[in-house]
């Protein structure tokens, strides 16, 4: 097998991504960073009912309307008991950059393997 070219690693596609805890923990994927706050702020943050906000609401609504994403993220975690954890830069795994063959070759170099304690 040829070695892979320079840089490999890092021409890989990159994704940032959130897990919200919960019963039924929930997953936000985005392109990066900045992409996963606004979503975040508007299909979780912006979706809670003001109920569920408590005295914490015009201060989320504030951070919203500010454009000020991580912060109402933040609030809204401190209002709710919402715990998020995210992940802003994870590299994506493509078959391409893990074929079978070099899957073998890898495994074999891998700690499991060795003898050293």
């Amino acid at each position: 097998m040829a070695d892979p070219p320079a840089g490999w690693l890092a021409a890989r596609p990159r994704v940032a991504f959130a897990v919200v805890r919960g019963d039924l923990p929930r997953v936000v994927i985005a392109e990066n960073e900045d992409v996963l706050a606004r979503v975040m702020a508007l299909e979780v943050v912006a979706a809670a009912a003001p109920v569920e906000l408590g005295g914490h609401a015009d201060g989320i609504r504030a951070a919203l309307l500010d454009e000020q994403w991580p912060e109402a993220v933040l609030r809204w975690m401190e209002a709710t008991g919402n715990v998020v954890d995210a992940y802003p830069d994870e590299r994506v795994w493509r078959d391409a950059d893990l074929d079978d063959e070099r899957t073998a070759l890898e495994l074999r170099m891998t700690r499991i393997f060795r003898d050293d304690g």
